[in-house]
């Protein structure tokens, strides 16, 4: 269970608290849902400076969360993720209007993941 999430937001997004205060909320429903373990994760956020967004017609802003989850998981448990997500992402935003939240969850394959906590890795 090597869970990823990646945040990116575009620079007009204004939040009402740290986007860092994020991760510990999306890991708390992960660890509910998922069953993930803490020590495992990899979060990160980057800030979008160079960007093209209109919402209804008018230059806006977006929060694309993308979180990378081992296979196997059903697609009510994703869905639960999702929706939770989007929902924590919205409460923690100054204004939801002036920004579109996006949420994705991707499967990633057991077989083609790997990680020097799994695999053994020999320098050449």
């Amino acid at each position: 269970n090597m869970p990823h999430i990646k945040l990116e937001y575009t620079e007009n997004v204004q939040w009402k608290k740290p986007v860092q205060k994020l991760f510990p909320k999306l890991q708390s429903v992960l660890i509910q849902y998922a069953g993930v373990k803490l020590e495992n994760w990899k979060s990160r956020a980057t800030q979008l400076k160079e960007y093209l967004s209109n919402i209804d017609g008018s230059p806006g802003g977006f929060t694309h969360l993308e979180i990378s989850l081992l296979s196997g998981r059903s697609e009510t448990v994703k869905t639960k993720i999702g929706t939770e997500c989007t929902q924590i992402i919205c409460e923690l935003l100054e204004d939801v209007t002036q920004a579109q939240v996006s949420v994705e969850i991707r499967d990633m394959d057991k077989n083609n993941y790997f990680t020097t906590k799994k695999t053994k890795i020999i320098w050449i």
